[in-house]
């Protein structure tokens, strides 16, 4: 892709800053220049019109955060697992079908957000990124979750698996030892939650549809939902304390 001047110059200020953003530039092509910059740490190629991200990003050893959120994008490719310090990686808004099984050898991988896709499923090997904390699914067509191999991801906070198409979630959630907010709204079909997610896993706040709710607006009667009741109650709690002086308090489900 041929580069104006003010790209150019851009691509300079980058090798000094380790910051590039090339954004809403109706790029088609990442230009071939980005790539000769290996001290980048960040690279921001949202709102243009990718149809590929090239091998070349995997070049990239520097890298850690990789936003290119609102393009094209059909697929990641294989070699990004070669940026092995990639800690943030944000596809929203494209048209991936998949993400690349090569994923899971970024094993300092925090932040993955891919929502509004069209995946269908996650590759297992996924559930190898260990230090994921952030995993937004929303607005896929996941019908179900890696299993066994969901439960190894001890390292997640925030899990959005909003508006997908989850029959059920896996057994052995419970191990989720730092889980503190999943978002289950819009999956019509679910039919329940996993008994050990709601009792032993560390899970504060959940968001369901009205289906998997009591008249009383909370979650309904189940298995592990008086141990997920007494955590949520705790978190409020101590909001409502730390929020003695005013501010918003979000109860959610």
């Amino acid at each position: 892709a041929a580069m104006g001047g003010s790209q150019s110059k851009r691509l300079e200020v980058a090798s000094k800053t380790g910051v590039l953003a090339l954004k809403e530039e109706g790029l088609t092509l990442v230009p071939e220049k980005v790539f000769t910059i290996r001290t980048l740490r960040t690279l921001d190629l949202s709102g243009n019109k990718l149809i590929k991200l090239p091998p070349q990003v995997g070049v990239l050893a520097q890298l850690t955060v990789l936003v290119v959120d609102r393009n094209r994008l059909k697929a990641l490719p294989d070699e990004i697992s070669k940026a092995e310090k990639l800690e943030t990686i944000s596809a929203n808004n494209n048209q991936l079908t998949c993400l690349p099984n090569s994923i899971g050898s970024l094993s300092r991988l925090k932040k993955l957000t891919v929502s509004y896709n069209e995946m269908t499923q996650l590759p297992p090997m996924l559930c190898q990124c260990t230090n994921l904390q952030l995993l937004d699914l929303t607005h896929n067509a996941l019908s179900s979750l890696p299993s066994p191999g969901f439960e190894r991801l001890t390292g997640l906070v925030d899990v959005r698996l909003g508006y997908n198409q989850l029959t059920s979630l896996p057994s052995g959630l419970g191990s989720l030892c730092r889980l503190k907010d999943l978002d289950l709204r819009g999956n019509a079909n679910l039919v329940g939650i996993p008994e050990d997610l709601l009792r032993d896993s560390t899970l504060q706040h959940i968001q369901v549809d009205a289906s998997l709710l009591g008249i009383d607006g909370m979650l309904a009667e189940m298995p592990g939902r008086d141990a997920y009741l007494q955590r949520r109650k705790a978190r409020i709690d101590k909001e409502l304390h730390g929020k003695a002086g005013g501010g918003d308090v979000n109860f959610g489900t």
